[in-house]
């Protein structure tokens, strides 16, 4: 008796720390941490109409990577912004438009594991005003997709945010 007590008791650690160890690497801080490519961008309108995030438009593309550090870096933009005449020699207009249709910012990264949202700190954006900022994304994983909603405040008329990502490396 006392010998299947200790054999019941390893077999009852040993699932333990075997499912522990599940825990941990399942988090969704762990889960977040690689290189994703932007799939879609889309804003659902208080009217119910959908549309492309007009930052990125219909065929947005870019990159969002969470490091194990901490770090977050984002650049989205929309592949069909208007070229320069001259890459060298870029009107005043030009370089005015250049930031339509991107998105670019780094900084730090925190996650609330239990209500499944991560918070970005931006520590420098495109916009300079965004600097110190900090945007909330309500995360939900599928496969090797991830779908991220922004948190209120949304843009006046938006009433649901999406960004889906599509994981190309750890």
């Amino acid at each position: 008796m006392k010998k299947a007590l200790i054999r019941l008791f390893v077999l009852s650690l040993g699932a333990s720390i075997v499912l522990r160890g599940q825990t941990a690497s399942t988090s969704l801080r762990s889960q977040l941490i690689g290189t994703w490519r932007l799939i879609s961008a889309t804003q659902r309108l208080a009217d119910g109409t959908v549309r492309p995030d007009p930052q990125t438009g219909p065929k947005g593309k870019g990159y969002l990577v969470y490091t194990e550090t901490g770090q977050v870096s984002a650049v989205v933009g929309n592949p069909e912004r208007n070229q320069w005449a001259s890459a060298q020699a870029p009107t005043e207009k030009e370089l005015r438009n250049a930031f339509d249709g991107l998105v670019a910012y780094c900084g730090t990264f925190e996650v609330n594991e239990v209500e499944r949202y991560v918070i970005h700190h931006i520590e420098i954006d495109r916009v300079p005003n965004a600097t110190g900022a900090q945007r909330k994304r309500f995360c939900s994983l599928s496969g090797n997709r991830l779908t991220l909603r922004a948190a209120p405040p949304l843009p006046a008329d938006v009433a649901e945010w999406t960004i889906v990502w599509e994981r190309v490396g750890k």
